[in-house]
């Protein structure tokens, strides 16, 4: 059993900005404590292979703390792109920082997938005013503008997830149960398709 504290901050002066990932991990049955630091400062950056840049990371930690055993549930750049959108008539410090994505992303690692599909379906619900919507299932049946692709995405996470989220939080107690698991809960890639389109049409002020 691990207890995990998870936090970001986003340091900003300017054109120039720093990011830092704050990970402190404590091993309830043997009491060791890990810490891991990521930092990531705007004017360091490197181009992948296709050219594209990207900050470059460092990492301290202590004392050697392993690979985490899942990756990310929501991809570190979205944050990053949250944080640097212009002020607009939305807020979305209850998106990301230490908001729901946040959120999402510390209970992916802990394997609480019960609160993931929650906290996926409260994200689906939270979003639609950005893009002039009422409902998620407004979105995905009436956005333009993004292409089939999203469309498709939209609807798989409004009739997949919402029905894996449904059955978790309205169904009342049976004799026997059977709890979710990582793999009902992957929808990674059609969260990161709709997390892209929010922060360009925020960019975008429309």
């Amino acid at each position: 059993m691990l207890t995990a504290v998870n936090s970001r901050d986003f340091d900003c002066g300017g054109l120039v900005y720093h990011l830092n990932h704050y990970l402190t991990v404590k091993c309830e049955g043997c009491g060791t404590i890990s810490f891991c630091h990521i930092s990531k400062f705007s004017e360091e950056e490197d181009h992948d292979a296709h050219g594209c840049p990207f900050l470059v990371p460092h990492m301290t930690h202590y004392p050697g703390m392993s690979k985490p055993k899942t990756d990310p549930f929501v991809d570190p750049i979205r944050f990053e792109e949250l944080m640097r959108v212009p002020n607009t008539r939305f807020d979305t410090t209850r998106l990301a920082r230490t908001g729901m994505l946040d959120e999402l992303d510390r209970a992916y690692w802990a394997d609480s997938y019960l609160s993931c599909t929650l906290l996926i379906r409260a994200i689906l619900d939270h979003v639609p005013p950005v893009f002039g919507q009422r409902s998620f299932a407004e979105v995905a049946n009436n956005h333009s503008g993004a292409g089939r692709s999203f469309r498709e995405s939209m609807l798989h996470l409004e009739n997949s997830s919402r029905k894996v989220a449904d059955s978790n939080l309205h169904l009342p107690i049976r004799q026997k149960e059977s709890l979710p698991t990582k793999t009902q809960v992957e929808f990674r890639a059609d969260l990161d398709v709709l997390l892209a389109e929010v922060v360009r049409v925020l960019r975008s002020g429309h």
